[in-house]
């Protein structure tokens, strides 16, 4: 059996690596491309290759690449691993040679996991729609800011629709710039509208190929982009032990101070995917600005943690509890149920 640490870099690599009894047998800088690592790490597969490598964003091609030459990858959050992160003598060498020995002694932190293609194509339209809608968002202040210096005072959602924007186009301003910034500032919303849109047909096409969207969407203001982005952030729910774990993985644990008989909760940890701790609080807002019947028990959760803790806490207490019921409908493979509400974790 043979152990293998990569230190990845965006031109070169270094290798390390090891037979099971720790000498090294062979290691090296190489280029940072496919046919360099199926040249030099084949050799060794056949006898057993086990190979560890820090997340970053060259992992997913790097990973599947050892995967299909036969390697057993791990895959490791670099700010886990304490040996290289707190390592005075920090080198492309050091590094590559303490994944390779931590690997051998099965001394690394819990592997991170790695999504199938299917998966991390799902993510990669929402990073995108998400990034353009934020361009988006953006574009649509800095004209309310301009008109604001003018006088023109805009309703909440005005320049979210094309009406809006051509009936500012065919106004007089007193100023001529005006009228021209608003003219290229149109063409991009145009853009960036035209793309969103695309983008959201073929997030409804990924909607309809998974039934697990159709049963997130029974929770109340639970709809195609929140329930989306919670199945490309999970991928498979089995992997979370329980809900905690997700919440946890999610960023909306709060951080705990116990020393002795005392113990402290602060804010959230804030760690983990920070798209689905901002979708979930989104959803908490809106289900407590709603009036609705179907949102009634959730409400009135929210009000009893509120007049206690406050309404800021309260709806991050109400997004995990969200999120917790979330779990239990993909895990038990159900549809949401107002009762769930009541129950613990």
């Amino acid at each position: 059996m043979y152990y293998c640490g990569i230190d990845i870099a965006m031109k070169s690599s270094y290798i390390y690596i090891t037979d099971n009894q720790g000498h090294k047998k062979t290691s090296g800088q190489i280029p940072t491309t496919a046919d360099v690592f199926r040249q030099r790490l084949k050799p060794y597969v056949q006898a057993g290759l086990s190979v560890a490598i820090e997340a970053g964003n060259q992992t997913a091609w790097i990973h599947d690449l050892l995967v299909d030459i036969g390697a057993k990858v791990t895959v490791v959050n670099p700010a886990k691993v304490k040996l290289i992160a707190e390592s005075r003598r920090k080198t492309d060498k050091v590094d590559a040679k303490v994944l390779c020995e931590l690997l051998r002694l099965d001394g690394l932190p819990h592997p991170v996991h790695v999504p199938d293609k299917k998966t991390r194509s799902l993510r990669g339209l929402l990073v995108a729609r998400r990034q353009l809608v934020s361009a988006r968002t953006k574009l649509c202040n800095v004209v309310r800011g301009m008109l604001r210096q003018e006088g023109i005072q805009l309703p909440a959602r005005y320049l979210t629709s094309f009406v809006g924007w051509q009936k500012l186009m065919g106004r007089l301003y007193a100023h001529e710039h005006i009228g021209l910034v608003l003219d290229a500032y149109y063409q991009s919303f145009v853009s960036l509208s035209r793309s969103i849109q695309a983008l959201d047909k073929q997030l409804a096409k990924r909607e309809r190929q998974d039934a697990r969207t159709a049963r997130l969407k029974t929770m109340p203001k639970v709809g195609r982009i929140a329930s989306l982005t919670l199945l490309a952030a999970v991928d498979e729910v089995d992997r979370f032990g329980t809900s905690r774990k997700l919440v946890s993985y999610s960023g909306l644990c709060p951080t705990v101070r116990s020393s002795g008989e005392r113990t402290e909760y602060g804010s959230i940890s804030r760690e983990g995917r920070s798209e689905l701790r901002a979708v979930w609080v989104q959803i908490a807002h809106l289900v407590v600005r709603d009036t609705s019947r179907s949102t009634a028990r959730l409400r009135q959760w929210y009000s009893k943690v509120a007049s206690h803790r406050g309404k800021r806490t309260a709806i991050v207490a109400l997004a995990r509890k969200l999120l917790t019921i979330a779990y239990r409908i993909l895990k038990d493979r159900t549809v949401y149920c107002s009762s769930l509400v009541g129950k613990a974790a």
